[in-house]
């Protein structure tokens, strides 16, 4: 049976047959792949929720420093460094992963 990749019927992601194509015909070549976006924005609310729990923790932490309550509340920033932590290594782990080849 004949690859449809090599006679061009069927264009792979990020793979454009024609090297001297202008960038307009090469973006236009690139396909994502079902269900990408739906995957993308649930990482951007799942960051953005936890942006948002930690200046709540760092604000409530703020709050009963200042008034008084020094003694139970350093557990509160020590919980949004992790996150921020977390974070860190989500980001680390997303650059390792190799782009598709051409």
């Amino acid at each position: 049976m004949p690859d449809p990749y090599r006679n061009g019927s069927i264009t792979e992601p990020y793979r454009n047959s024609d090297p001297d194509a202008a960038r307009s015909d090469q973006q236009s070549n690139v396909t994502t792949t079902p269900g990408q976006q739906a995957i993308v924005l649930a990482a951007l609310f799942i960051g953005l929720l936890l942006l948002g729990v930690q200046l709540w923790l760092l604000t409530v932490a703020l709050d009963l420093y200042l008034a008084g309550l020094a003694g139970p509340i350093w557990s509160l920033p020590v919980i949004s460094g992790l996150i921020f932590l977390g974070g860190l290594f989500v980001l680390r782990v997303l650059k390792k992963q190799s782009p598709p080849r051409a």
